[in-house]
């Protein structure tokens, strides 16, 4: 099936069903345009990056001391920016850290 396929049976659906595959076309789409060049995925200045983590964007000097933050992937003078997927990927090694020695 295309792309515009699932588009159709997410409309015929409808519903939290038809959302959610709707959403999931909507994410192949911009995966698609992000490997063949054609668009950057969103690019994330302090503040952003601040609340999506969950800090305040006051203490993001402080975070950007852990180890294992990513260095900004863009700096535009001396303002950091990231795109999104390295701030997932933050997130993702963060709780994989913070459950690690967590029992079962």
């Amino acid at each position: 099936m295309t792309l515009n396929q699932y588009r159709e049976m997410a409309n015929q659906l409808g519903g939290e069903v038809g959302e959610q595959i709707a959403a999931l076309v909507d994410e192949l789409e911009d995966a698609r345009q992000i490997i063949r060049g054609k668009k950057y995925p969103p690019l994330l200045g302090s503040k952003e990056v601040a609340d999506q983590i969950g800090v305040d964007p006051k203490n993001m000097h402080h975070v950007r001391k852990n180890k294992m933050f990513p260095e900004p992937d863009v700096m535009v003078g001396s303002r950091p920016f990231w795109y999104k997927p390295s701030i997932d990927e933050y997130q993702e090694r963060m709780a994989d850290w913070r459950n690690k020695d967590k029992p079962d």
